[in-house]
């Protein structure tokens, strides 16, 4: 097939593609081959393996040997929807973790002061993105700001001597 005339890696990164894209069936990927023509305005798609069908993702290898990958926008969304519960989850926990680590004496309150600090802080500067919030100096903050929130230890060990 047309397939054989595309380089290793080239095959090596589809298949790696197809994999995380829970496509690696062979007959289940389509490849294209991208062509110039005599139109610099203009290219061409060579089916190289799998079938035209629009509701699987299409791995597309232009002259230079490098691979693309083209999907419907609904799929695209649906990745873009993905990535954006993943980071918010992660965030989340990160913002857990470094609570906890400073030992709150409710992690409810502060859950509550920390959330409040972010809104406000997002609203006031809308350059800021979530992701970028530095979360242990917020806590440091948090914990300088209200300490009747957090206990204490060190200076509950040192009162004991």
């Amino acid at each position: 097939m047309a397939e054989a005339k595309l380089c290793k890696t080239t095959l090596q990164k589809i298949e790696e593609a197809a994999r995380s894209l829970d496509a690696s069936a062979q007959d289940s990927r389509i490849v294209l081959r991208l062509a110039s023509t005599d139109n610099p305005k203009k290219k061409t798609l060579e089916l190289l393996s799998g079938e035209w069908d629009p509701s699987k993702p299409w791995f597309i290898v232009d002259e230079n040997g490098k691979v693309y990958a083209l999907t419907s926008i609904e799929s695209f969304m649906q990745f873009i929807h993905s990535l954006h519960s993943l980071s918010s989850e992660n965030f989340s926990l990160k913002l857990e973790k470094a609570i906890w680590r400073n030992f709150p004496i409710d992690f409810g309150d502060v859950w509550a002061v920390a959330i409040s600090e972010l809104e406000s802080k997002l609203v006031h500067n809308r350059n800021t993105r979530i992701l970028e919030v530095d979360i242990e100096s917020l806590i440091d903050r948090i914990r300088r700001e209200h300490p009747n929130l957090f206990y204490h230890l060190k200076e509950e060990m040192l009162g004991q001597d």
